[in-house]
């Protein structure tokens, strides 16, 4: 029994191995014809170069596209194209004007009583700060006879000033001057011990100009003068002379700016003509007398060097 088993068995199996054979063989020879079988010594064809613009291409055979297994393929539906729908456009109504009465404008602003307005912008004032609006210049120096009787002199004090305006932005201010000249007559020449003094009053102007490092100036005087002297004498009662007139003369300096105010020299020169004097001595029987100056009467010149501040 056995024996027929193994029989069939052994029947049975080359019954499959002879249909089975065949689709084998059949399976292994047939090749998609997209890859071919590579025979011995065979070579891959040269690649493409690469594009000069975009991806490199790819040298490998394009493959087809197969759905994946146990998948359906899906379908692909055309796009529809969806009309474009205009939106309207929204505009803003018109705003009419509002009827009458319907409100009333608001005021126009008004400030507050007492309220004072900024000023109005004014560019920044230009130039050292004492050549703007007054002018001060105080001076203190010494004095010096020259001309007829300048032997009878010596060197005596002088000490002023002058106040006045700035014109602005012009170089140039009005000013009132001062001057007061203590003399120093020399006793020899006057037969006892003599003082003397002149008081000058005069209009000033002056003429501005140089650099920011230094300023000059320069300008007439015309004014008036009064002089009084006294004469001292032991053996005799004191000698009164007096006298008035014309005085004129010019002023000179130099000045170097020192932040507000300046520092430096003025020259004055100063004439006085003599329109009136006055005499009480032994001529007179020490009685005064006054009148006009007599004739030939020489003018008395004063030169002057002080040192000054400009304000």
């Amino acid at each position: 029994m056995r024996a027929l088993e193994g029989t069939v068995v052994l029947s049975l199996g080359l019954l499959l191995t002879d249909v089975l054979a065949p689709s084998v063989a059949k399976a292994q020879t047939t090749q998609d014809p997209q890859y071919p079988a590579q025979q011995p010594g065979y070579q891959q064809p040269p690649q493409p170069a690469a594009s000069p613009q975009g991806y490199p291409q790819q040298g490998y055979p394009q493959q087809q596209a197969y759905p994946q297994q146990g998948y359906p393929q899906q379908q692909a539906y055309p796009q529809q194209p969806y009309p474009q729908q205009p939106y309207p456009q929204q505009g803003y109504p018109q705003q009419s004007a509002p009827p009458p009465g319907y409100y009333a404008p608001p005021p126009s602003y008004a400030p507050p009583p007492g309220y004072a307005p900024p000023p109005s912008y004014a560019p920044p004032p230009t130039g050292p700060a004492y050549r703007r609006g007054l002018l001060f210049m105080p001076y203190l120096g010494f004095n010096t006879v020259v001309g007829d009787g300048s032997d009878g002199y010596s060197t005596g004090l002088r000490l002023g000033g002058l106040l006045g305006v700035n014109l602005g932005a012009a170089p140039i201010s009005l000013n009132g001057e001062m001057t007061i000249d203590i003399m120093n007559p020399n006793s020899s020449s006057f037969g006892g011990d003599a003082t003397e003094v002149y008081v000058d009053f005069a209009f000033s102007p002056l003429f501005h100009f140089g650099t920011p490092q230094v300023e000059f100036v320069v300008g007439p005087k015309i004014g008036f003068f009064a002089e009084s002297a006294t004469i001292t004498n032991s053996s005799s009662p004191n000698y009164q002379y007096s006298g008035s007139g014309l005085a004129y003369g010019l002023n000179a300096g130099v000045f170097f700016p020192l932040g507000r105010v300046a520092i430096g020299g003025l020259f004055n020169f100063t004439g006085h003509h003599y329109s009136s004097t006055c005499e009480n001595d032994y001529n007179t029987n020490y009685v005064e007398q006054c009148g006009d100056a007599p004739s030939g009467t020489s003018d008395a010149k004063i030169l002057g060097f002080t040192g000054a501040l400009l304000y």
